[in-house]
């Protein structure tokens, strides 16, 4: 396992998977298509597995909750080893063992699938706020300065795939007065942009604004496949989720 040190908003990138297994991955996820869910009403963009970001708030906890433990059997049992290798890959980064929780989602993917017809949707420029969307009275304290973002590219477009990261933390920006936050905002317009690697994993804060980067140059057989999860400590201890 390789470990790189970036300097554009992302904290690690490791390497996960060779290509080969990614491959493997694919081939795994379209033979459970039944599974996938779709979240665009016109373009081609599906997820296998639950995201607390996007069916808690649409939900409740409860349901949520209910659905994700519903497919976690069948993500286990299809992708167990890559979230193992993954549980050690985080275990490594933060320097003690990580885990996952049976009561919240196991991570899962993001599938966008091309259609050169259609206008690609713009995806939305955020901080990565779902551990508001999670019930933690029954799970344990949960640190909420601390977390990590995690995605594993699967497959890529032809063009590549990657994340824009502005220099802008939700946790420092809260603590400036209005005038000193438009001022930084203002000299930090601009993002960097991090390209993808088929199978690495990429790691940050999840603090940091950031956007999925656009696909340029659209072709009809591309996919763009990532693992997401977060992980966050929970009673002090790092526990991922999704």
């Amino acid at each position: 396992m390789t470990t790189t040190q970036t300097t554009d908003g992302i904290l690690a990138e490791v390497q996960l998977l060779t290509r080969e297994e990614a491959a493997g991955v694919v081939d795994a996820l379209f033979e459970e298509r039944q599974h996938w869910t779709p979240r665009h009403s016109d373009y081609p963009i599906f997820t296998m597995g639950r995201a607390s970001y996007l069916d808690g708030p649409k939900l409740g906890f409860a349901k949520f909750q209910q659905e994700a433990l519903k497919l976690n059997p069948i993500l286990h049992a299809r992708f167990g080893w890559l979230h193992e290798r993954l549980r050690q890959a985080v275990s490594t980064l933060v320097g003690s063992e990580a885990r996952f929780d049976e009561r919240l989602a196991l991570p899962g993917f993001h599938i966008y699938l091309s259609d050169p017809t259609k206008i690609q949707p713009v995806a939305s420029v955020h901080f990565d706020m779902q551990f508001e969307k999670i019930d933690w009275s029954s799970i344990g304290d949960v640190d909420r300065d601390q977390q990590l973002s995690l995605t594993v590219a699967i497959d890529l477009p032809a063009s590549g795939g990657g994340l824009l990261v502005w220099n802008v933390n939700r946790l420092e920006i809260e603590k400036m007065t209005p005038e000193v936050r438009r001022a930084h905002m203002a000299a930090n317009r601009h993002a960097a942009y991090h390209a993808y690697t088929v199978g690495n994993l990429v790691v940050h804060s999840g603090h940091q604004l950031h956007q999925i980067a656009k696909t340029k140059d659209v072709q009809a057989t591309d996919r763009r496949i990532t693992m997401q999860s977060h992980a966050s400590p929970v009673n002090g201890e790092w526990v991922i989720y999704w």
